[in-house]
């Protein structure tokens, strides 16, 4: 018989106080079965007064720290609260509630410790990746030995050994490449499937063009540093 998992619905919010209201809603229609935590990450606008009104849980600062840093503090508290599998969707909309459990079945089966939503996995995709998401995921794939269709995706869900590793050593500022490699050196085995995919509800997206090479910078670099940051945890146990 298989176990009951406890799922922690993980969602990082600037400035989403237009959207969040929906998202927020959605879970609640379709998977009351699902805890909700939002990380507020400083944001600007009335995301923190919402809070309160939306009747979840919730971790907020002052000041923004980054996604990357908002989803370490979450899956921190996913780790100290109990939670089996934690799963990641962003605040702007654009992920549908029903591919929830798309991602969580491979978790539930232990078949993968780490599942990615991809936007671009299936030939009939709505819209392509960027010149620059290709060669982000080119390089992902070659460097991790395995297909990468999408590096730059919010949507992930991370079983018992991803969240405990990730609450202490998840990537900071804009951390999806990065994330890939650090999953891959820890040797978590990780799949894809194939989601839907929807324009923001409001606002724009905060991966401009000039953050897109940033993160391939950053991808640059993490392939020198993140095996050595994995050498010395794995020295280390």
């Amino acid at each position: 018989m298989s176990r009951l998992h406890r799922v922690l619905v993980l969602i990082p919010a600037y400035n989403e106080a237009a959207s969040l209201p929906a998202v927020v809603g959605a879970l609640r229609l379709r998977r009351p079965d699902l805890d909700v935590l939002v990380v507020n990450d400083g944001s600007t606008d009335d995301t923190s007064g919402l809070l309160r009104e939306l009747g979840v849980r919730w971790l907020e600062w002052p000041d923004r720290r980054g996604v990357g840093r908002a989803l370490r503090a979450g899956l921190r508290y996913a780790a100290r609260q109990g939670y089996d599998l934690v799963v990641r969707l962003d605040a702007d909309g654009q992920h549908e509630v029903d591919d929830v459990e798309r991602l969580l079945a491979p978790l539930r089966l232990g078949a993968a410790d780490v599942v990615l939503g991809s936007r671009f996995a299936s030939s009939n995709r709505s819209h392509d990746p960027s010149a620059v998401q290709r060669s982000l995921g080119a390089v992902l794939s070659m460097v991790t030995r395995r297909t990468v269709t999408d590096p730059t995706s919010g949507f992930w869900a991370m079983g018992p050994r991803a969240v405990a590793m990730l609450a202490e050593h998840h990537p900071g500022g804009y951390p999806e490449p990065e994330l890939h490699l650090l999953l891959s050196h820890n040797a978590m085995r990780m799949v894809e499937v194939e989601v839907q995919w929807r324009a923001r509800l409001h606002g724009r997206t905060s991966l401009t063009p000039v953050r897109l090479l940033g993160a391939g910078a950053r991808v640059a670099l993490a392939l020198l540093i993140v095996p050595f940051r994995a050498s010395l945890r794995s020295g280390h146990d």
